[in-house]
């Protein structure tokens, strides 16, 4: 894995807190406790339903935002185009389909509204499981240098682990990273010997513990980052856990020589679908394997801890 920063630096909050006092977007963003603000190095990024609706830089002169066009699809666009001799009439649709200026918490209801055609069924269930667990500290959490197994060896696919929370552990604090997956995704399943997503979680094993140290250091920084954010008005409900990390005590992945606790999440299945002898089958190898499971049907129904787990 390349160099693990995360946390902002005292600078950018100062940018922050500035932005927070003003009628802004960031301001819109801090009163809205449906979003989740997730921490990098150089920049943040606003989720909804799993999708980036900003990402938040520091600038010399203060911040800048960027975000990807098709956030910014007016979604109450209902007029018919025309389609004459092979070309579409859409001259008017920068003025009527495009939004073109920030107009306060109606912008930002658009935007997740035109976000949220673009969210799958994980995206969704994601932000649902985060949405019933304030100890979520960060989700999409980066790692390149991991092989794949669809990229043919080259090492090159980036991969991201969808949530990381936060659990009690005697006198420290435990970071927990998870797997989420919905019940159709096809990873779950056995491929003759080899069983995708825990060959995943195996991967993500050893990489976190290879590089504790700099995780641990950089959430320590991201909880004091988000207390800030808590001091500047931000609306979701953080757990004590990071308001714990955040006043020093201590975060860790675990002993020296302790893999890295990984675990996987499975939700969107009915009844049928969960006693179906086929897929208690896949279910059973699941738990033997990757042995921190947390299987149930509606997303907001799941409690990401290890006491949870199957």
């Amino acid at each position: 894995m390349s160099e693990f920063k995360h946390g902002l630096s005292d600078k950018f909050i100062e940018q922050l807190a500035e932005e927070a006092n003003k009628v802004s977007w960031w301001a819109d963003v801090l009163n809205d406790a449906q979003l989740f603000i997730a921490l990098r190095n150089r920049n943040i990024n606003v989720y909804w339903r799993g999708q980036s609706l900003f990402k938040v830089m520091m600038g010399p002169s203060g911040l800048s935002a960027k975000m990807h066009p098709k956030f910014l699809i007016e979604p109450g666009l209902h007029d018919e185009v025309t389609l004459v001799n092979g070309r579409f009439g859409v001259e008017g649709l920068v003025d009527s389909g495009i939004i073109r200026t920030y107009e306060g918490p109606e912008t930002l209801k658009k935007m997740k509204k035109a976000a949220g055609r673009f969210s799958g069924l994980e995206d969704t269930g994601c932000h649902d499981i985060i949405l019933a667990n304030p100890q979520v500290i960060d989700r999409e959490i980066g790692f390149s240098g991991l092989i794949s197994l669809h990229d043919g060896g080259t090492g090159k696919r980036r991969h991201l682990v969808d949530l990381l929370t936060l659990e009690s552990d005697g006198d420290a604090v435990r970071l927990v990273f998870w797997e989420a997956k919905h019940f159709i995704n096809r990873e779950l399943r056995a491929l003759g010997a080899v069983v995708p997503v825990c060959e995943q979680i195996k991967r993500y094993r050893q990489c976190l513990s290879e590089h504790r140290h700099e995780i641990e250091s950089g959430y320590k920084r991201v909880a004091e980052n988000l207390v800030a954010f808590e001091e500047m008005g931000w609306k979701r409900r953080l757990s004590p856990l990071i308001k714990e990390v955040a006043k020093g005590r201590p975060l860790t992945l675990g002993a020296d020589d302790e893999d890295a606790k990984v675990g996987l999440v499975i939700f969107g299945f009915n009844k049928a679908e969960r006693d179906e002898d086929n897929w208690q089958g896949h279910l059973a190898r699941l738990k033997s394997e990757v042995k921190y499971v947390i299987a149930r049907g509606n997303p907001k129904d799941i409690p990401v801890k290890l006491c949870a787990c199957d």
